[in-house]
């Protein structure tokens, strides 16, 4: 059997799931597996982030069913979309009787564990959502928003997106915003696994992707407690 050390449970938000579990197991070390329970999220209204919200709790009690070992809520503005996701990761897991976490939940213990303070935020979608993570950064996570370059792309595209865009969207926001500590790669469905660690060595910044503090928060949870090189310190160090 697959998932010998840890069977991973992941709702996952987006419209197809491409790049996800191929970096995935780039990443996690052997016997640990992945169980993908799909949301109906379409074009990311507010109509698809509510009926997602609710489809999360379905997708948690049925990866429980099929024998995940945790539950990992994913899609961070689904995980939001009612406040802080504390409390309905409590009642889940009650319920389920697993331990329930979510990408939300990862981001800000990677932010912690990484020291960071002055973010500057890459994501792969239209400008007109860059107001969100700014937004998010500073009122939930209570970090200093230091910049945001916008890819251009949308959710039916994101898994065409050249890993050279990472470099060339990172670059970009070092230099116009040369004080940040940690450039924060959002949405964990484009590929960006392997800009990681060239990017912290040439930059001399963190670098913190939704993906790697999804499979960091998903492995420490199930008790696993491997170091992984070759992903950015997080994964190295923590």
């Amino acid at each position: 059997m697959y998932g010998t050390r840890a069977r991973i449970g992941y709702t996952v938000a987006t419209v197809t799931t491409e790049v996800f579990p191929v970096d995935w197991y780039k990443i996690v070390p052997e016997g640990v597996s992945l169980m993908m329970w799909m949301l109906p999220l379409g074009e990311r209204s507010a109509k698809d982030v509510e009926k997602c919200y609710d489809a999360s709790i379905e997708g948690a009690k049925n990866l429980a069913a099929c024998g995940a070992d945790i539950v990992l809520l994913g899609g961070l503005p689904v995980n939001m979309s009612r406040g802080d996701p504390t409390e309905l990761m409590k009642r889940l897991s009650d319920e389920i009787g697993l331990p329930v976490t979510s990408s939300t939940t990862a981001q800000q213990k990677a932010y912690r564990a990484l020291g960071s303070r002055k973010v500057g935020t890459v994501h792969p979608f239209k400008a007109d959502q860059s107001f969100r993570h700014d937004k998010q950064l500073k009122d939930f996570f209570g970090l200093e928003p230091c910049g945001v370059v916008a890819g251009g792309y949308d959710l039916k595209t994101v898994g065409s997106i050249p890993l050279e865009c990472a470099f060339q969207w990172a670059r970009k926001l070092k230099k116009e915003n040369p004080d940040l500590d940690t450039i924060n790669f959002a949405q964990p469905h484009w590929r960006v696994a392997e800009a990681i660690e060239p990017l912290e060595q040439e930059l001399k910044v963190n670098v913190m992707t939704s993906l790697q503090a999804i499979a960091w928060e998903a492995m420490r949870v199930a008790g696993i407690d491997d170091r992984v090189e070759g992903f950015g310190r997080l994964l190295r160090e923590h």
